[in-house]
């Protein structure tokens, strides 16, 4: 496998895979949270994701901010760009308009909101959960990565009287110089010091094709739209995603092990990479432009696929063994030795196959995976002759049940011709 496999795609491919990447992140939460439900009670998941989303929110928001040329002010514009280029609002599941209005205030609105529409048939305190208690800690959490005095507070939020009222909610961004600095969280600090959360992704240089922002350096869009940006901005946000994907993994396996030990931190990544990690394989696929799977089809999707970006995190190697089988070997990465918090990587290399099953077989059913007995890193995939037959796992229904699973991107292929 090259190392800069996704340097040779177009600005549109692009595009499109970083709306995925910003699904995935979705995915995980879904699937990640019904385990934790279900092993531990409706209350843990509002525990846990308040802190999942604390820990990697600063984090990653400073790490796009240097990559796309906005870090250093302190100002509601640079809070809002990093809001654009965040997984927490996936593009078009969640439509999202910003309104700089000062240097110190703006507004933000959600004239549809993927998360609530999944969450309502579930009633109001579900949506009080998810709107009210996560929502207020977290925006804060990522407001002060850029000012420690910015606050967001709600206009109006669900639940929605009348039960159909549009925007879905409105939000004020505004810096309080009055205010007292609120401290970065002790979760954020912790994750802030994995070697993920400090690994370089380096921009390619030369312009493989012409068109689009190098940075973000200028004014706020009200609607920022990956097309926007240039080849190799677009090389770089793909794979601060793609990061921010694996952040939000270890935040909440390191949340979860903190209150319930190792053991239940293991058991929900594993049910979380099984549903996720599935059906994102699935819709790479239909990126990639495979409709009908086969072994060249389960290749593209592990290229791209989260749990191998950014490429130096988990590299690997692949060697074709016939038309329907393959050998995969995992090469030294910067993963081998970031195993403070569980991520879907330490699975893969503690001998998880389970989870690499799962994600070929989001791409192709009849998929089937086996660990090389002689060398512990290196794995086999190959086509059974039929599908696997019985239910699919419970995780995967339950990706499979999500408003998301269903949703088709809008492309905005226009904006790859502005300058």
């Amino acid at each position: 496998m090259t190392a800069n496999y996704i340097e040779q795609l177009s600005r549109q491919q692009l595009a499109r895979l970083g709306r995925e990447y910003m699904a995935a992140a979705q995915f995980n939460s879904r699937c990640g949270y019904a385990a934790l439900r279900m092993g531990h009670g409706d209350e843990s998941y509002k525990t846990v994701a308040i802190d999942n989303w604390m820990a990697a929110s600063p984090v990653y928001t400073r790490r796009m901010q240097r990559a796309m040329g906005f870090a250093g002010d302190d100002d509601v514009a640079t809070i809002f760009k990093g809001l654009q280029l965040e997984c927490g609002f996936s593009h078009q599941y969640f439509n999202v308009h910003f309104e700089v209005l000062s240097a110190d205030r703006g507004r933000f609105w959600l004239e549809s909101c993927g998360a609530l529409l999944e969450t309502e048939p579930r009633g109001d305190e579900a949506v009080k959960v998810m709107c009210h208690d996560v929502e207020d800690p977290t925006f804060d959490a990522t407001a002060i990565a850029t000012n420690p005095r910015a606050r967001v507070r709600p206009v109006h939020r669900p639940p929605r009287r009348p039960a159909d009222r549009t925007p879905h909610c409105e939000w004020n961004v505004f810096i309080d110089a009055e205010a007292d600095p609120l401290a970065e969280p002790e979760v954020a600090r912790q994750l802030a010091m994995s070697h993920l959360a400090n690994m370089e992704i380096n921009r390619p240089g030369g312009a493989a094709e012409p068109g689009g922002m190098a940075d973000y350096s200028g004014e706020v869009f009200e609607q920022l739209h990956l097309e926007q940006l240039s080849h190799d901005a677009l090389v770089v946000v793909c794979q601060e995603l793609a990061l921010q994907v694996n952040l939000l993994v270890k935040g909440m396996t390191m949340v979860i092990e903190q209150l319930y030990g190792r053991d239940a931190a293991q058991k929900v990544a594993e049910f979380q990479m099984i549903g996720s990690g599935w059906v994102t394989a699935e819709r790479l696929a239909r990126w990639a432009g495979f409709d009908a799977g086969g072994i060249e089809a389960v290749l593209a999707v592990l290229r791209v696929h989260p749990l191998f970006q950014p490429q130096a995190y988990q590299p690997f190697a692949v060697e074709h063994q016939d038309a329907g089988r393959l050998s995969l070997r995992l090469l030294p990465g910067i993963a081998d030795n970031d195993h403070t918090q569980l991520g879907w990587q330490t699975l893969l290399q503690g001998g998880f196959g389970a989870g690499l099953e799962a994600i070929t077989r989001g791409v192709d059913p009849r998929a089937v995976v086996s660990r090389d007995a002689g060398d512990p890193h290196s794995w086999h995939i190959q086509l059974a002759d039929s599908d696997a037959s019985g239910e699919l796992p419970l995780s995967v229904q339950i990706a499979k049940g999500t408003v998301l699973y269903q949703k088709v991107f809008d492309d905005h292929l226009p904006l790859l011709q502005v300058e």
